[in-house]
Order: C-alpha cells, then structure tokens, then sequence
C-alpha cells in the first residue's frame, strides 16, 4: 500500500505530567532530538534556556515525571518519563537538559539471573514485556515454533531480548507501549518521497545519501555438533532469505550473488541442524541488510518510524524502495526536520547509556564455575549418567541436563563413576554454550575432605579410588616391595585383598565365609571355619614332606584306596583295627605279624 508523507513544520507540543508547557517554558526551548531505532529504547532529550533557575529549581521538571510530545497537528511522536536532568552553567546563563526513555527503559535497569525450561523464545518475549507493563506483538521469526528445554537468563531484561533477537536475526521495537518482535519483513505500507532541495512541502527530501558496498560474503555455513545424534550439524543460507533490502540498481550491485563467500563459524554453536539453520539465516540477514545505508532528511515527519519504507525517486541510480530502520526527529530554532537511516538492522550505541555494565550474555559463558549437585539423571533426553547442578554464583540457579567427562567414555566402555547429591564440581559449557553445560570433575573442599592423598616426602607413595561408604582401590607406588601393592579394602578395613610385591594376602574376619570357584571346583571356607575342597581331580604334591594332622582323620573312596611308597608304615598309639566286608589279604616277600 503506498501512502504520503505528513509533514508538519511548526513547533512541538511538550506535555510534561499531563499539562503542557507554559509559552515561556516552550520560547527557551533552544533544541529538542527525538531518536526511534529497532531493538533500542525510545530517547528523547530537550535543551532549554533556564533563567532564573524557573525549571531546574521546580518540579516539573523532576524525575520521572511523565513526557510526551507531539506535532501541532496532535500526532504523538515520543511518549515515556523523564530520566536524567543535567544543569550547565556558563557565561550565556544555566542550560538545562532534559533526557527521557519510553517504557522500555525499565527493561535495562535490573540484571536478573533466571531459568526458563521447555518454552519457546516467543514466551519469554511476551513475560518479559509483561515484567515491564508493556503488552506484547510476537510475529513469526526464524526458530519461533522451536521449544527449547533449558534458557539461562544471566543479563536484563533488555539484554536478553535483544540476544534473541541477534541470535534469531529478528526485529525488535517499541511503538506506542507494545513490544514488537518479528523477522525483517517488508513494510505493510510505502512512503513516497522524492529528492527536492528547494521544496519544504510533504513528501520532499532535503538530503539523501546511499552507500553501497559488496565487502560481505553472501553466503555462511554454521557448524556444530549434536550429542544425542554423535555427528556433526551444519546450516547454510546464501544471499538475504528474503529479508527486504533496497531495491535501487546500485543496491544490486551490493548483494550481487556472483561472488559468493562461503563462511564457516562456530561463534555460536547450534544444538541441532534446526538452530544451526537459524544462525545461518541470521548471518545473511545482517551481511545482506547492512550492504547498503540510506540517509534522508526531510521536514518533520511523524509518518517515518522503524519498520516502514520508503520510496525515493529524484536520486538517479539510487532511486529505489528503502527500509527504514532509525528515525530521529530534530527540532531548534531553525526548524523542525526529521532524519532516517535505512540499513543495517543492528542497534546503534545509545543503549550504551543506559548499560551501567559491561554487556554480558545470557547464552555464552567463558571459562569455568562451581556447582552443586541437585539431580541425577536420567535427563531430559532419557540418557543416563546426566546431572544438574546449582550455580551459587548465579543465584542458585539450576543447570540444564550435564555430561559429565569421564575416562575412557564410549560405546559401553569407560568408568561410569558420577558425582553424588550435594557435591562440589567443577562445571564448563560447550562452545562457552551455557545450554550445554559439561561436569568435569568433583573437588574437595573444607568440608568434603580427601581420605588420603597418598604424599610422602614430597613424593606420591599411593593413589586412590574410594567410595562413599569409605571402600577403596590402592596402587602402592612405594620404594620398597612392602609397599608395592594393588590393594581393594572395604570399609573398615577387615575386609581385602592385597597382591604386593611380597605378598599376597585375602583377609576376612572370623564367621565369614570365602569361597575361591572355577565352574563346579571350588575352595570353600565356611563361616564355622571349616574347609571343603571340591574338584574333579585333587593332587597333592610337595617337592619333600606332605603332613596331615587332625583330631579325627577319615580317608574314604567310593571305588579304591591306594596308598604306595618305598616304605609304609601305620603305626598306632593304642589299637588298630583292620577289617573288610570281604578278605583281606596281606602279601609280600616276608610277613611278620607279632
């Protein structure tokens, strides 16, 4: 739909709580800039001439106060509260300074750590916008119908939408009390202007300058890798996906597709091939918006605000549609003109001033924290050997679902030795992702205390593995053999078994059973402490003497009992009985019986 542009060249209306300001107050305005842009809060800042102190010692003027101004004809064209007044003096007199923010403003002054878990990003728009008493206008946008399982918030409320926004190559703005958020799309309407200089009326531009340049690839591939999938991800776009750039005959020869630059990134790594597809798009998006800068200046027009077009002709080559992405709105003694950038879709600087920190990030961490354990799998994904922690730097904020690095992890190897309810761990994040957190190991600390660090005269003599219950696997590594051994012993201690290099000794206390099998042959201890021997074939031999000593000894065969050697003898102390069911027979070269 095409449309004219309203112009409006008189002096603004500034209402301040309501009333508007008296024609005194108004004369002494000496300047007034008005600045829309996407994902940026609405600023207005005024200039007056303060004689007498009239305004800077009142309170009209106050904090907080609410603001609003408009054209003579009543079009409102900036609406939000006063929130910082600077008072200069010098030899002209006191100047005054008034600087105003619409509703969004508030989004920037609280930096919140919190967890969203299975929404989508359009979800967390619209409660963010309700935190803020703004209502909320959610468009499609790439990864919109994606629900996620696990969000960290770790910044504003202003920081973490527009992270979104970056990350999903979307549009953000405020317009009269409602947050926008949407793909680049083509304006619904089109504003005519043409190039005149000499012309103030409506539609005529006094200024207008485009840059074009084809430093930019046109094509970018996103790499990442899936756990769940153990194979990598990858998305690409190529040209603008259809974001709406110019469409002047010098714009086109700014996103020409002839020279396509294949780019591979990793700056922020893709859970999935779906993400991985978004943050392709979102590439292109901004390489493809940003190719070409427009600049026009014209009379007031309330007409001209971010997300619109216009349709400038008078201007040779760079006639053309172009899509408006910052408006400002200058006013002073001179007059009252309207200035509008169409291009590059990311915010200027202005929120700078409104960031009393350094901009942090809600998706990326660097380095290392400290966490607490406060689940264990499996996660959400059903995989086993997953755990959450609780950051206590951050809140006690709950992870996501972690890994935990292991030794020798694989396809049903490695040691699956997880971290307890309540332990200390050290904890990283994939790719800096803070989605992908990975456990990489446990720590001691002043009250979770190693039972032994096996240091001996600044030397290590023995290393450890020990559970909870207090049972442990010891490698010796001592000097001597005494003190060279594998040993495992339960808690306690009346429970091992040691092979040293000296010796090798199994200890259980007395009434415990030990049983050493091999199929169906096996020494058995009972817990009486007698001992059963049981095997197909038993041989006893000693290289000199084998001695049987008991209370009561009983050989006994089921077939025959053979005893041979150079000499027997069977000797008893009181009686000896020889009997059989049978005969018995005694030979040899001679027998005596005495």
């Amino acid at each position: 739909m095409t449309a004219s542009v309203t112009v409006t060249a008189l002096a603004p209306i500034v209402k301040v709580a309501g009333a508007e300001l008296p024609a005194a107050t108004l004369d002494s305005l000496s300047g007034m800039r008005i600045h829309r842009g996407l994902g940026i809060p609405a600023r207005c800042t005024l200039d007056l001439t303060d004689v007498g102190f009239a305004e800077s010692a009142g309170t009209r003027l106050a904090l907080g106060n609410a603001l609003e101004v408009s054209t003579s004809t009543g079009t409102v064209l900036f609406a939000g509260e006063i929130t910082g007044v600077h008072l200069e003096l010098d030899a002209s007199g006191p100047m005054i300074s008034v600087e105003c923010h619409d509703a969004s403003y508030k989004m920037t002054l609280e930096s919140k750590v919190r967890t969203f878990t299975n929404v989508t990003y359009g979800a967390v728009i619209r409660q963010i916008a309700g935190d803020a008493g703004l209502s909320a206008a959610v468009g499609e946008f790439n990864g919109s119908t994606t629900t996620w399982p696990y969000l960290l918030q770790s910044d504003t409320d202003f920081g973490f939408v527009s992270e979104i926004a970056e990350r999903t190559g979307s549009d953000w703005w405020i317009q009269d009390s409602t947050l926008h958020f949407k793909a680049p799309q083509s304006a619904a309407s089109v504003l005519q202007m043409s190039f005149d200089p000499g012309d103030r009326s409506a539609g005529s531009l006094s200024r207008f300058s485009v840059h074009a340049s084809m430093l930019h690839p046109t094509k970018a591939t996103v790499q990442g890798w899936s756990p769940q999938l153990k194979a990598e991800v990858a998305g690409t776009a190529q040209g603008t996906t259809g974001v709406p750039v110019a469409n002047a005959t010098l714009v086109l020869k700014a996103v020409s597709p002839e020279r396509p630059a294949p780019v591979v990134t990793v700056e922020s790594a893709p859970m999935d091939q779906a993400e991985a597809e978004v943050l392709a798009k979102r590439l292109v998006t901004r390489w493809g918006t940003g190719a070409v800068t427009a600049k026009g200046v014209c009379t007031v027009a309330p007409t001209l605000q971010p997300g619109v077009a216009v349709d400038v002709v008078g201007v040779g080559p760079a006639n053309g549609t172009y899509h408006v992405t910052e408006v400002e709105h200058v006013y002073s003694k001179r007059g009252f003109e309207t200035r509008f950038t169409a291009g590059d879709r990311a915010p200027s600087g202005l929120v700078d001033t409104l960031q009393g920190s350094p901009i942090t990030s809600s998706f990326h961490r660097d380095g290392v924290v400290i966490g607490v354990v406060t689940a264990l799998g499996p996660g959400s994904d059903g995989e086993a050997g997953q755990i959450k922690v609780k950051f206590s730097a951050l809140g006690q904020i709950e992870s996501a679902w972690a890994r935990v690095v292991t030794v020798g992890g694989g396809s049903q190897r490695g040691v699956t030795f997880l971290p307890e309810i309540n332990d200390e761990v050290l904890v990283g994040f994939e790719s800096g992702d803070v989605r992908r957190p990975v456990v990489i190991g446990g720590l001691f600390n002043g009250r979770d205390i190693a039972q032994e660090y096996g240091v001996e005269n600044n030397a290590i003599s023995k290393r450890r593995l020990t559970s909870r219950l207090g049972h442990f696997v010891e490698l010796g590594d001592g000097t001597a053999p005494a003190t060279q051994h594998v040993l495992m012993q339960l808690q306690g201690g009346q429970h091992s078994l040691r092979l040293g290099k000296d010796k090798l000794v199994a200890t259980v206390p007395s009434g415990t059973p030990l049983t050493l099998q091999s199929g169906t042959s096996k020494i058995e201890i009972a817990n009486d402490g007698s001992i059963t021997i049981k095997g197909s074939k038993i041989s006893l031999i000693a290289d000199t003497d084998v001695n049987v000593e008991g209370l009561n000894i009983t050989n006994k065969a089921k077939v025959k009992a053979a005893t041979s050697a150079t000499q027997v003898e069977v000797t008893a102390n009181a009686t000896a009985k020889v009997s059989a069911g049978g005969m018995v027979e005694i030979s040899g070269a001679m027998v005596k019986v005495n």
